[in-house]
């Protein structure tokens, strides 16, 4: 059970640095601009950094091959929880509801603490858990919250940021290329900023929601229990068939499976003119929530896979 020890206290410590980012916005040194900017941060710069720094020099054969297997797990994976989500929730008001269920916050929440809690060697693995998500966003993702099949264009994939990082970085993985000793550090150091940043955007997030009102509605809770219990329990079920000497690959999957609602629901809900305080209400509840269900979920896991 000591990775449960070890993810308790790292979600602790972004407990903090989320209640951090929370005080900033509502004292006024960061406001919805502010979130927005450092979101973008994230987005362009210091999570794409992580992914490059991941894979410099450092791809085993093993993992190669590990690679393919998860790939095939995470399609069969996403398959199924867009048809889970359909059958429970099918009324059109429960579109909200549904995306919750599907798409996690790989990027943003499951990068960082794969490397946090998993080491450096699992951010390969999560890296292709965020390709296979940021497909399904930008193409079933954005249609199911625009309901119109025209907002689906590949090109914003081929210029997606986390898209670009992944392939260089297998670039340099398979050909073993080091990156100049100045450059390297400096990207290595905007990796480290990631979840910080990440953390005090996801408090701003929290501080923006219409948290009082949105307590009021049966939709938030069925959006909350979707993404932290429904969506995680699947998995954990699917990956019981999985043998256990793929562990790493195991828990990779199950960690970013239970981490909270992806950020671009809030992103989508503002541009489509959608439900977007609900929308910013469920993203920060579902991260403060994670911090005590993704915990729970690995230790039971532990338990049930070596059953």
């Amino acid at each position: 059970m000591a990775i449960v020890s070890v993810i308790f206290g790292q979600t602790m410590i972004m407990f903090l640095i989320m209640l951090i980012g929370f005080l900033c916005f509502r004292v006024g040194l960061i406001d919805e601009n502010g979130s927005q900017q450092i979101s973008n941060v994230v987005i362009y710069i210091s999570n794409p950094a992580l992914l490059l720094n991941s894979f410099i020099g450092k791809l085993k054969s093993s993992q190669l091959m590990d690679g393919l297997d998860i790939l095939v797990l995470l399609v069969i994976m996403m398959l199924v929880t867009i048809v889970i989500a359909k059958l429970l929730f099918r009324k059109p008001s429960q579109m909200l509801v549904r995306f919750a269920l599907i798409f996690a916050n790989l990027g943003f929440i499951g990068l960082p603490l794969s490397k946090a809690v998993l080491g450096t060697g699992s951010v390969f693995y999560m890296s292709i858990f965020v390709g296979v998500s940021n497909f399904s966003l930008w193409t079933y993702g954005i249609y199911m919250i625009s309901g119109d099949r025209r907002t689906i264009q590949l090109k914003k994939l081929v210029v997606n940021p986390a898209i670009l990082a992944l392939v260089f970085g297998l670039l340099f993985a398979f050909t073993g290329v080091q990156l100049p000793h100045v450059l390297g550090t400096a990207v290595s150091d905007l990796a480290n900023m990631n979840l910080p940043l990440v953390m005090i955007a996801m408090g701003c997030y929290l501080a923006e929601g219409d948290i009082r009102n949105a307590l009021k509605s049966r939709d938030l809770y069925e959006a909350v229990g979707a993404r932290l219990i429904i969506a995680p329990l699947i998995v954990m079920i699917m990956l019981k068939a999985v043998p256990n000497n793929l562990m790493l690959v195991k828990e990779v999957i199950l960690l970013g499976q239970a981490t909270p609602v992806a950020a671009l629901m809030a992103i989508f809900s503002k541009t489509f003119k959608k439900n977007y305080l609900f929308s910013t209400t469920v993203v920060g509840l579902t991260t403060l929530c994670s911090l005590v269900t993704i915990p729970i979920f690995m230790g039971v896991a532990q338990w049930f896979w070596k059953l």
